[in-house]
């Protein structure tokens, strides 16, 4: 029988009819002004005037009758659809069915793209039955919405059957068979069936664009889009997003550039593009230009160029845009709230951080492990540990990023039975299964505090092949604790896994050096040089005014170069009178006396607070974002040049932060 429902209803809750009665009760008068003869074409209209869902469901549910034609059914339906409520939509077809109203080839279709969105198999098999029943089955607009049903719910040779037993086909129904397939992984097949197509459209085109550019075949892609008879933004769109992919951010920009009309998905898979591909200054120009343009921007949009001002240490123009989303209107979902939390953190800025992770009403494991990671980059281990105490207490499950922030908080501090109390954690409350980073971050929280041996045997005991970060970790650690041996071997296995990494010959050079072993690190150096590595250039960043300047170590390219060493000079002096004396053994080369001390003073971060000390306000905080990790010599210049100028500096290296203050810095020389 037509009024046997043999699906359950979608989980959603019931509508809250008494709520818009209340709020405006004209809604019951409207409704008694409807009879049961001669009004359902009336009734329809009404319904398809309302633009929001729940007023159109409080409408219909305060009908004194029972309407019995499909029509005002229909035209709920295709309220409810328009407004993406497919729950509503599935249970307004619920309704329908079991009050006998027949369905025809407006409601089915209707109830079978929601059934399509939200993947529900028994409604979708329920009016699939009902189809055949009422012999409706050979619709095309039906068969078209049952060929997307079954497709996205995983079902595409169900699909496919009813696509080639179909008597008339039209250029609608291919795309749908070539969009289910290819969303449902049969890509071989969508191809074979786009080369039989009678007819395409632009539709046709760039479903085949987008799968190429999804299977990352971004050459056929780009053939395919030379070959389309028309373009239209999707296809564009589509095309510098899969260059975007693979990674090939210059052709994506060259597309984007020849666009000739732009919508704001094309500006944002460029910006996020340029982000993906760390061009972080080209990210923020291309925001100005979407806002000289006029665009809005949204959600999207702020988080990556939020993710840019996080890489630049651009903290003022990271509050310009916090202060956007608050103008503009934009969402604060959960995406917006973490991408701000992260550039404060990451900007020197935890208190503001903290102010917008507190502020959140709806925090996800996510945010929380984004929050303890930004306490543990600033050493702040109580804070991290707070935070997690919290997300449990909010019922919030940890992911596997907030125990590498827990991990890394105590390796900051040396807190070595805590952190291995963490590990345990993990695997035994929670059932986490330890991955890289976090062995990674135990053999650094071990080597930190001296215990190489158990660092190493933890390395050689990993379920998983060591990755060189891991190693990479063992061998600062080395470093730190002069031991030579373990360095040594450490840093050839480390070359053999990695022969054109210059950060292992580096340390080893600079272990060298610190032993005053000055023909192995020479040795080492020309290895390098051998074998074509090239040393990563130190470079600092640091944000004055409207923009962020960057500084790379020895560099002359500044147009106030002039000021800058002579600040600089300045500086070494003064401090010098203070009791800095340059650490030598971070000087890489085997030079004289002098020539060690000028590479040490021409550091990319020491050039940065030069160009800061000259340009930013007497008493001010400088901040400065760093490439590589902060060096001895650095750190102890820094510590009494806060003391000297009576400036706080706020230094982020690729590990952790540095905050100086009054002759000291936050790390206690722990790093």
């Amino acid at each position: 029988m037509a009024s046997s429902i043999l699906f359950p209803p979608p989980p959603h809750p019931p509508p809250r009819h008494h709520q818009y009665h209340s709020r405006n009760g004209a809604l019951q008068r409207h409704s008694l002004n409807f009879d049961r003869a001669g009004d359902d074409a009336a009734l329809g209209h009404r319904l398809l005037s309302y633009p929001d869902p729940s007023s159109a469901l409080a409408f219909f549910h305060s009908l004194p009758f029972i309407p019995t034609s499909p029509f005002p059914y229909n035209a709920l339906l295709r309220t409810l659809y328009r407004a993406r409520a497919h729950h509503d939509v599935l249970s307004a077809y619920a309704l329908l069915r079991s009050r006998s109203v027949s369905c025809d080839n407006f409601s089915l279709p209707l109830a079978l793209r929601s059934a399509s969105a939200l993947s529900h198999l028994p409604v979708g098999l329920d009016a699939h039955s009902l189809a055949i029943k009422t012999y409706l089955s050979s619709s095309l607009s039906v068969l078209t919405a049952l060929v997307d049903m079954y497709c996205s719910c995983g079902l595409p040779g169900h699909a496919r059957q009813l696509f080639d037993r179909a008597q008339t086909r039209d250029v609608v129904f291919w795309n749908t068979m070539i969009a289910g397939l290819v969303k449902c992984g049969w890509f071989v097949d969508a191809q074979d069936l786009f080369d039989l197509m009678p007819e395409r459209n632009i539709s046709s085109w760039n479903t085949l664009l987008d799968m190429h550019c999804k299977v990352g075949d971004i050459d056929y892609a780009r053939r395919l889009f030379d070959e389309m008879p028309d373009r239209d933004t999707i296809s564009w769109n589509t095309m510098i997003s899969g260059y975007a992919k693979v990674g090939d951010c210059d052709a994506a920009r060259v597309l984007f550039d020849l666009m000739p009309k732009r919508d704001l998905v094309s500006w944002n898979v460029m910006i996020t593009s340029c982000v993906h591909s760390r061009r972080f200054h080209e990210a923020l120009e291309l925001f100005r230009m979407l806002q000289g343009e006029g665009v809005r921007a949204d959600g999207m949009t702020v988080v990556a160029v939020l993710l840019a001002c996080a890489h630049l240490g651009a903290l003022d123009l990271g509050r310009w845009m916090h202060r956007y989303i608050r103008s503009h209107r934009i969402q604060m979902d959960l995406f917006v709230t973490t991408a701000l939390v992260d550039m404060y953190g990451k900007c020197g800025s935890i208190n503001e951080a903290r102010k917008v992770f507190d502020l959140s009403t709806n925090k996800d494991a996510f945010l929380c492990a984004t929050m303890i990671e930004v306490s543990a980059m600033y050493g702040k281990v109580e804070e991290a540990f707070q935070v997690f105490d919290y997300m449990l207490n909010l019922g919030i499950k940890p992911n596997d990023v907030a125990f590498v922030g827990l991990l890394n908080a105590c390796a900051h501090v040396g807190l070595v039975e805590t952190g291995m109390k963490y590990f345990e954690k993990m695997k035994r409350e929670f059932a986490l299964t330890p991955k890289m980073e976090h062995y990674g971050c135990m053999v650094d929280l071990l080597g930190r505090a001296g215990h190489l041996d158990e660092a190493h045997e933890l390395i050689c005991s990993m379920p998983m092949k060591p990755s060189p970060v891991v190693w990479s970790s063992l061998l600062s650690a080395c470093k730190i604790h002069d031991n030579l041996s373990l360095a040594e071997e450490v840093a050839c296995r480390l070359i053999e896994l990695e022969p054109e990494n210059c950060t292992n010959y580096v340390l080893l050079a600079n272990i060298y050096s610190k032993a005053n072993r000055w023909d192995d690190a020479a040795k080492t150096r020309r290895l390098m040089k051998e074998k074509g590595v090239v040393k990563t250039p130190g470079c600092s960043l640091i944000e004055v005014g409207n923009g962020v300047h960057e500084f790379f170590a020895g560099d002359r390219d500044h147009p106030r170069r002039e000021e800058i060493y002579e600040m600089l000079n300045d500086m070494v002096v003064k401090l010098k009178g203070s009791g800095y004396e340059p650490c030598m053994f971070s000087a890489l080369h085997d030079a004289d006396q002098e020539g060690k001390e000028q590479a040490l003073l021409h550091h990319s971060e020491k050039l940065a607070f030069a160009f800061g000390l000259i340009t930013t306000e007497e008493g001010s905080a400088i901040r400065i974002v760093k490439n590589l990790r902060v060096c001895d010599d650095c750190h102890l210049f820094f510590k009494l040049a806060s003391k000297y100028y009576g400036r706080k500096i706020m230094l982020r290296d690729y590990h952790r932060f540095h905050h100086f203050s009054d002759g000291s810095c936050s790390c206690s020389d722990y790093w």
